[in-house]
């Protein structure tokens, strides 16, 4: 588990770095500032801008949800779909190898998403690393990624911490368990050694 750098494990290898550059709120044609936004919105917790493929979006995080507006129009844009995705995908990806395919993952999540939300869009690559990207309907982000090492790593992980649903729990009963029997094994060993010890050396002063 220590022996391939972490980063590898994360995936940070097959992911572009971040370039995007500030958008001016000159240059780009909005019909809505935030101030606009922020009354007519009075729930949202954050409003930020953001690009996807080249259009100008509002971000509006509200009670936990976050809602993408189209920058142009005003109004909620669409959830992504599958060709949008394998867009995203590829230009998210360091490599060069073709999608096999891309699916949108509405229930019964893979146990390697976690408890990230549904839905979410999963593209998977035809390369060595078994690459699969996990991309938001709603933002078109890179939600997260996973590839064979990771999968590899993850289920040693499940091993090391004894937690075979959520693989995330390092205080579960199960590992509670071992230790304390792995515990008192070690206490009746010593106690044990010392037994054996002490019966040698009364025997030798018996005889």
């Amino acid at each position: 588990m220590v022996v391939v750098d972490i980063d590898i494990i994360h995936g940070d290898h097959l992911v572009r770095p971040n370039k995007s550059a500030l958008i001016s709120m000159r240059s780009a044609n909005l019909t809505d500032d935030f101030t606009l936004l922020a009354k007519t919105n009075p729930d949202a917790s954050a409003i930020s801008l953001t690009s996807l493929l080249g259009q100008t979006s509002y971000l509006l995080e509200s009670n936990g949800e976050r809602i993408p507006i189209d920058a142009s129009s005003g109004q909620r844009s669409s959830p992504i779909n599958a060709r949008t995705a394998e867009s995203l995908a590829q230009q998210y990806y360091t490599g060069t190898s073709d999608i096999i395919k891309s699916v949108l993952i509405e229930t019964n999540p893979p146990p390697e998403l976690g408890g990230r939300s549904l839905p979410i869009w999963r593209v998977d690559f035809d390369d060595l690393w078994q690459t699969t990207f996990y991309i938001s309907p709603v933002t078109g982000e890179l939600v997260t990624r996973r590839h064979a090492l990771w999968r590899v790593f993850d289920f040693a992980w499940m091993l090391h911490i004894m937690d075979y649903d959520e693989r995330e729990d390092v205080n579960n009963w199960i590992l509670r368990i071992v230790s304390s029997l792995g515990f008192l094994l070690v206490v009746s060993g010593v106690w044990y050694l010392y037994f054996r010890l002490n019966l040698r050396h009364w025997f030798r002063r018996a005889s």
